[in-house]
């Protein structure tokens, strides 16, 4: 899913380090070490919602525009195009977290935190093929700033700041769904016609629908029981991930309201982003009017929080 762009069909053996002296041993510690500081941040952040979701909105408004300018300048220079699950994943959580769309946080957090954590156990698994087939010293450096910041947003949502249900479950998983099926149009050349064809062949998601996945180490075709199991199995897999996504999620936040109200603080139950920040401005000019229902529950938008 987090192949590097332009050179995933060379070997890796040949092509030098792209950070000459840089040791394998090197890349797995940095990996490491910045998942771990990642991690702990979030864990610190445990108690302080409302500073979780600033931080959560920072990070994906500054990756909203990164991308956005970094894909529309590749694209005419390089015919690079954002058709890979993590590709798609960073604008997905990015206009998911800054519109302040609630119902799809879920989503967000989950592909959020699958693009991070895939491509950090690639770093750890397999540190040698980052350093010698991607792109360039610059591109490598920033898929590892972009994939260490996709974990610690896709954490912050699921940990500290998402507050799902288990009813929307069905939504995580038919944006999934259709991710991948656009990449699969990508593929079949239904979207991004001009999209290189050796590009397209060597796309991560399409060997994970077609099952060719653990190609990369047994280094020979697959027999077709083979694939099948394998893209069964990645498929189940994905879908128990999700559903224990939400179980856990909810089981944190129903543990929080029971510490709060044990304590006596209230429950905070806001949602930062633009949307809300526009129905706020809308109910203070008196365009739109508060339901009675919203009222009672005294969920009020204050500076751009729901």
């Amino acid at each position: 899913m987090n192949a590097p762009h332009g050179n995933t069909a060379q070997p890796i053996g040949p092509r030098p380090s792209v950070w000459p002296g840089f040791p394998p041993a090197a890349m797995v510690a940095l990996m490491i070490g910045l998942l771990a500081a990642c991690t702990l941040l979030v864990i610190a952040l445990r108690n302080h919602r409302r500073a979780s979701m600033y931080l959560a909105f920072a990070l994906a408004a500054v990756l909203l525009v990164f991308n956005a300018v970094y894909f529309a300048i590749n694209r005419v220079r390089r015919g690079w195009y954002p058709v890979e699950f993590s590709h798609i994943s960073y604008f997905v959580m990015a206009v998911s977290v800054v519109l302040g769309i609630k119902k799809l946080l879920s989503l967000a957090g989950y592909c959020s935190m699958l693009t991070g954590l895939g491509y950090i156990l690639a770093g750890v698994v397999s540190p040698v093929s980052l350093l010698t087939t991607s792109f360039s010293a610059g591109e490598l450096a920033i898929s590892v700033i972009r994939h260490q910041a996709m974990w610690l947003c896709g954490l912050l949502i699921f940990l500290n700041v998402g507050k799902f249900r288990m009813r929307d479950v069905w939504i995580a998983l038919t944006g999934i769904a259709l991710m991948i099926g656009f990449s699969m149009l990508v593929y079949y050349g239904l979207v991004y016609p001009g999209f290189d064809e050796g590009e397209r062949e060597t796309m991560q998601i399409v060997a994970i629908v077609q099952g060719n996945i653990l190609q990369y180490i047994t280094h020979r075709p697959l027999p077709l029981i083979a694939r099948i199991a394998t893209s069964a199995g990645i498929g189940l897999a994905v879908v128990g991930t999700v559903v224990l996504y939400h179980v856990v999620n909810v089981r944190i936040n129903a543990a929080r309201r029971k510490k709060h109200a044990r304590i006596g603080v209230k429950d905070e139950d806001y949602q930062i982003g633009l949307l809300p920040f526009l129905v706020k401005v809308l109910k203070y000019k008196g365009i739109i009017k508060r339901s009675r229902k919203s009222a009672k529950r005294g969920e009020y938008y204050n500076c751009g929080v729901l």
